[in-house]
């Protein structure tokens, strides 16, 4: 004999399945179960590579979507494009209610037209560490004159072009970087330098900079010893009395009139170019030598740092001799 179902039992089961659906509908209310979604895809001629299942979609900054697939081919995609096909979802709810985009916007047309407008999809960098794309949407007029979709026919998704990324175009540079530095003969550049840097080492080595400054003292030091010495100061004081003696005779003579007038003209104005320049030449010796001078403390200061390049430079050339490598990882931090 078969017992019958129990009103209360059948009741309780209703009543905890009823419970059960409102939470899941209040729990998943704000995801795909109550979400309104847009589906697009898009074509890239570049590596994915970084591009997931969920990756953001992006309108200048702003989140619209995300990434549902990315796949090898897509139903109706030509024969001859090698494009990866990667599937987006939009968000329309999101955007009807936060961003105030009119549920016309998107209608097949309106895409169309945006298309026409220059609506574009790009690949950017979301993260540099770990290398994660995202899709980004913006408006590029103009800057696809010449697309060409990839579906030859549409399989119930609008397709929306896409530009190449300045990814690209960074990986490419980064390669073509590497691939010369690859070319360099580090061998033949090494030999190069240490044969330059022997050459610099003997020609310095043949400069007698203890002997020049010690020439240039030696020199300055007979002019001090000229300029102060009685003999000098006498030959001077004896000059200028035979010339005074001159002047005394030709007084007597008509130096106003004639030849003789006119040779002693001549004389006077070549003996006075001769006392001043004389007298700046005593001048200027005295200013050199004077142990007060700036000039003579600059010519010192000038001979002692020629001295100490000339060091440093012989220091550079015996440590690059031992350490070639040095020209191109640096003096190590311990040394």
């Amino acid at each position: 004999m078969k017992r019958k179902p129990s009103p209360k039992a059948i009741g309780a089961f209703v009543t905890v399945a009823t419970i059960l659906l409102v939470g899941m509908v209040l729990f998943f209310g704000s995801t795909s179960l109550l979400t309104k979604s847009e589906r697009f895809i898009l074509f890239f001629d570049q590596s994915v590579n970084g591009l997931a299942a969920g990756s953001s979609v992006k309108f200048r900054g702003v989140p619209v979507g995300s990434v549902e697939r990315i796949l090898i081919r897509a139903d109706g995609q030509r024969s001859r494009s090698t494009a990866i096909p990667v599937i987006i979802k939009l968000d329309r709810s999101r955007l009807e209610r936060d961003l105030g985009v009119a549920e016309a916007s998107f209608s097949a047309e309106t895409i169309h037209e945006s298309i026409e407008a220059g609506l574009v999809a790009q690949l950017n960098l979301e993260s540099l560490i770990t290398g994660q794309l995202f899709v980004e949407f913006s408006f590029e007029p103009g800057a696809l004159p010449d697309w060409r979709p990839h579906l030859e026919k549409v399989n119930g998704m609008l397709e929306i072009p896409t530009l190449g990324s300045p990814l690209d175009e960074i990986t490419t540079k980064a390669v073509k970087l590497i691939s010369n530095f690859g070319e360099i003969d580090v061998e033949r550049l090494n030999e190069s330098v240490n044969v330059a840097l022997e050459n610099l080492a003997i020609v310095l080595e043949g400069i007698d900079s203890e002997g020049i400054s010690q020439s240039i003292i030696s020199a300055a030091g007979d002019v001090r010893a000229l300029v102060q010495s009685e003999d000098f100061k006498e030959t001077i004081i004896a000059a200028k009395e035979a010339f005074e003696t001159i002047d005394a005779t030709v007084q007597t003579f008509n130096l106003e009139q004639g030849p003789l007038a006119e040779t002693m003209a001549s004389w006077t104005g070549q003996f006075d170019k001769t006392m001043a320049g004389l007298d700046r030449l005593v001048s200027e010796s005295s200013d050199l030598i004077s142990p007060e001078s700036d000039l003579r403390y600059e010519f010192e200061t000038t001979l002692r740092e020629l001295g100490r390049a000339a060091k440093s430079v012989r220091l550079l050339v015996d440590y690059i001799e031992r350490n070639p490598n040095a020209l191109l990882t640096g003096r190590p931090e311990d040394e």
